[in-house]
């Protein structure tokens, strides 16, 4: 048992290639099974590669005195193996309410920052985890159940190109457990793997054997499609890549994707890049599911020109007449907030993002307009009312845009406009009165327009506030 599990791991590791000699492997160790078996056959394997070990522990600070002895347990084995040992811990149910995530995936994601630190800090070339092919297999079914694409029911890669390789991912966790019955190696037992309250606890325990019933050869027919969907998805992926930075119109880390070229490719394309778009603004495609991509996929297709989706940890995707734009959401201004210019001669203040300077009773007589400008409004003081305000928008706002005989709906004139949706509720309105007389950067209202009768000139302009990031 101990020559054949060790010659089939070996067997895996050359045939994906997942370690060269003279590698650095950091393994990643929770004292259960399948780690403490992966650290003792790489051990083993080391001298023969050769390689060199680190070992790497993560308390999630969970289970109370039981997280803090599996901490212990892992340092004393690292200890006696004569490896170097890297603690670390976090608090992952904090982590959880913050982020809007389950606790596993909290634990998941502390636990490799952790671990990819430790890698990059320590000069390690691969971080090994021990993911079985039971692993691999709920893998499946969770994702399936949550309604994942192709791109998600192929399941974990041998080699990811973050540094990760999963040297047992072929190897059933019998086999493991039989392993390290013959080898007298203890592991600690981790009660939480039994309880019914994680989503995954109740596939193992209650549908997989029901499955299993149906049909005992269910691993390698999952195993075998999993293979399939990695193939094909390896191609895609590729001609994906190719048709992003083809389309992508803004920054790659918040990409802009037209929606005429997206729409031009075929449907399978579609979804992986925008898969991959996502990827790219930082969208977690661990929370990312089928029905997120086809309904993006609805929003570009849609005759109307504009609308917006909600994505996972806070993404949106905003339809913005011909384009699709990944936004992070961010908390709109108080709509009410308002601000006074407290002088009619002139004056100078900082408010909604914009410092506005005015200046009262300039002569309309030969006055120069050269200098005009969207930023710049240029009013009949004798149709102001003082004090003038600032605001944002309220739903119900009107005004009478310039060159216009009739009041308009503010959110028909944003449409017309075409002002991004994010936009609108960050643009400055100044009032006199209760009537909008400028929508700052876009339009001056008709009722206070410079006519052959205006004596007086006020001026005011509006400039962006450099720090400010609507």
């Amino acid at each position: 048992m101990t020559t054949t599990l060790s010659k089939l791991v070996s067997t895996y590791i050359q045939t994906h290639r997942l370690i060269q000699p003279h590698d650095r492997v950091l393994v990643g160790v929770s004292g259960g099974p399948d780690s403490t078996a992966l650290l003792h056959l790489l051990h083993r394997l080391a001298p023969g590669w050769p390689i060199s070990l680190g070992v790497a522990h993560f308390d999630h600070k969970l289970r109370g005195a039981d997280s803090q002895d599996d901490a212990a347990w892992v340092a004393k084995l690292a200890e006696a193996l004569k490896l170097p040992f890297f603690h670390g811990e976090g608090d992952v149910r904090r982590h959880a309410q913050q982020e809007k995530i389950s606790v596993q995936m909290a634990a998941r994601q502390l636990r490799l920052k952790f671990f990819h630190t430790i890698r990059q800090r320590h000069h390690y070339h691969k971080l090994a985890l021990g993911h079985t092919a039971d692993d691999q297999l709920e893998l499946f079914f969770l994702r399936l159940l949550r309604g994942s694409g192709p791109e998600g029911l192929k399941g974990m890669w041998p080699q990811s190109p973050t540094g990760i390789i999963r040297p047992l991912l072929g190897t059933p966790k019998t086999r493991i457990l039989a392993w390290l019955a013959s080898c007298q190696l203890p592991f600690r037992e981790d009660a939480s793997n039994l309880s019914r309250h994680y989503r995954r606890n109740q596939l193992r325990l209650d549908l997989l054997p029901q499955l299993l019933s149906y049909n005992p050869r269910l691993p390698a027919a999952v195993e075998h499609l999993q293979a399939l969907l990695q193939e094909q998805e390896e191609y895609l992926s590729q001609e994906a890549a190719i048709n992003l930075d083809r389309l992508k119109t803004a920054a790659a880390a918040c990409p802009s994707l037209p929606v005429d070229g997206l729409l031009a490719l075929p449907p399978a394309i579609q979804r992986r890049v925008l898969r991959l778009a996502l990827a790219q603004a930082g969208v977690d495609l661990n929370r990312l599911t089928f029905d997120h991509v086809e309904a993006a996929r609805k929003l570009a297709q849609r005759p109307q020109p504009a609308g917006e989706i909600s994505l996972p940890g806070g993404w949106r995707l905003v339809r913005q007449y011909s384009e699709l734009q990944f936004t992070k959401e961010s908390p709109v201004p108080t709509p009410w907030s308002e601000f006074i210019l407290p002088e009619q001669g002139g004056g100078m203040l900082n408010a909604l993002g914009r410092t506005f300077t005015w200046t009262s009773e300039l002569p309309a007589e030969n006055y120069d307009f050269s200098s005009a400008h969207p930023s710049i409004a240029l009013m009949d003081q004798q149709r102001l009312d003082f004090p003038l305000r600032l605001r944002t928008f309220r739903p119900g706002d009107r005004f009478q845009p310039l060159g216009m005989t009739g009041v308009k709906k503010l959110q028909d004139f944003f449409v017309d406009a075409k002002v991004p949706r994010q936009e609108r509720p960050f643009i400055p309105l100044l009032l006199s009165r209760e009537q909008i007389i400028w929508v700052v950067g876009y339009r001056l209202a008709e009722t206070v327009k410079i006519t052959a009768e205006t004596h007086q000139i006020f001026k005011v302009e509006a400039r962006a506030i450099r720090e400010h990031t609507p």
